[in-house]
């Protein structure tokens, strides 16, 4: 006798699960998804995925066949955090609170940008890829995603943070109340890093850090102490210990991020660009502005190794709009003059909007830069 038992979470694919009675269990696929399963194999490219979206720009994301290689596969959702910190405007020098409130801002404004996808597969996370992406490569999928997922992704849309939180705080508690039960272990820390997202977008930061540091405790027993996924969690611990004016702790954080990024990813991965613009932007507020300004430029050059379609534009324009930054600190006006017309460039086809505050600001240091060249 076989019982059919439906099982998922908010991140997890439908299967079904046929239970033998005083025997064992196994997890197999349901008649029909895996004739859809089979059907969308053949339709999965061999090369990277290609989409434009207005706020990434040019992405070329590999996803890999996960269906092919394990059964055991568990879709996931992803949440970005804050990521890069900007220094802004050298006219009207902000407080860190507020550089990071800024970042903060035009992600809430642009909340597609925040979602992408990936599996878990055994204890491997595999590369994610941005929801509307996702989206695109599967249009007649709609089974993919549980409907708890697909209505916190609308709640998030909506900017609904406080009902996002809660229905995604739910999860959390289920999988940390059985954290030995299936792949919880794993899925948890991911949930709590997304949960410590939410919290910044709905301006509940002093609620965020204790989140995300738990994500971390979750992640290195998971994962391991050297994973990318303990990374993107201390990233974002860095990045809330600098808005808190906590700058030796937040640059050994964000050195330890990067150690293990550089270790895990390789020194030229795009995300230690990442980490290392925010280290840059740590030892510029504790004063030391010839190290930071070095820091920077090894963010960029870093970027212009990386291949085109990998790098995020809105990543790129922070890093840019940053060096000039310091090097109007450090008196270099042509050069910066430069970086700054090559930043804007970005920012414009980015945005589009000549109100928005990374503009201005970049607008801003442009004129600095005209009025000590002149």
């Amino acid at each position: 006798q076989i019982a059919h038992t439906h099982t998922h979470t908010h991140i997890h694919i439908h299967t079904y699960t046929h239970t033998y009675t005083h025997t064992h269990t196994v997890t197999i696929p349901h008649p029909k998804e895996s004739k859809r399963m089979a059907s969308e194999e053949r339709e999965i490219p061999k090369k990277p995925l290609n989409a434009v979206t207005a706020l990434l720009g040019e992405c070329f994301c590999e996803f890999p066949n996960v269906r092919e290689s394990s059964p055991q596969s568990i879709q996931i959702m992803e949440l970005h955090g804050v990521e890069f910190i900007s220094l802004g405007a050298v006219s009207a020098e902000s407080t860190p609170e507020e550089r990071v409130h800024a970042t903060i801002e035009q992600l809430s404004q642009q909340t597609k940008r925040l979602i992408s996808i990936g599996y878990l597969v055994e204890d491997k996370v595999t590369k994610t890829i941005p929801l509307e992406t996702f989206q695109k490569s599967y249009p007649h999928d709609k089974t993919l995603l549980s409907r708890q997922t697909l209505k916190i992704i609308d709640e998030i849309k909506r900017k609904d943070f406080a009902s996002a939180i809660q229905d995604l705080n739910k999860t959390y508690q289920t999988q940390k109340a059985f954290i030995f039960r299936a792949k919880n272990k794993f899925l948890a820390g991911i949930t709590a890093h997304n949960l410590g997202v939410l919290h910044v977008l709905s301006g509940q930061r002093e609620k965020s850090l204790p989140l995300f540091r738990q994500a971390t405790t979750l992640k290195r027993a998971a994962f391991g102490d050297d994973h990318p996924e303990v990374a993107t969690s201390l990233d974002e611990i860095g990045i809330q210990l600098f808005a808190k004016r906590e700058f030796d702790e937040a640059l050994f954080v964000l050195q330890e991020a990067q150690k293990i990024r550089s270790r895990y990813l390789g020194s030229g991965n795009p995300k230690v660009a990442m980490v290392l613009n925010n280290i840059g932007c740590c030892r510029h507020s504790q004063g030391n502005h010839r190290q930071a300004l070095i820091t920077m430029k090894e963010a960029r050059e870093l970027q212009k190794k990386t291949a085109k379609g990998d790098l995020d534009l809105l990543h790129v324009a922070i890093t840019l709009s940053n060096l000039g930054y310091l090097q109007i600190q450090m008196k270099q006006y042509e050069t910066a003059r430069n970086v700054l017309e090559e930043a804007l460039l970005i920012q414009q086809s980015v945005f589009g909007d000549e109100n928005n505050k990374a503009v201005q600001d970049t607008r801003s240091n442009m004129e600095f830069t005209n009025a000590f060249h002149s």
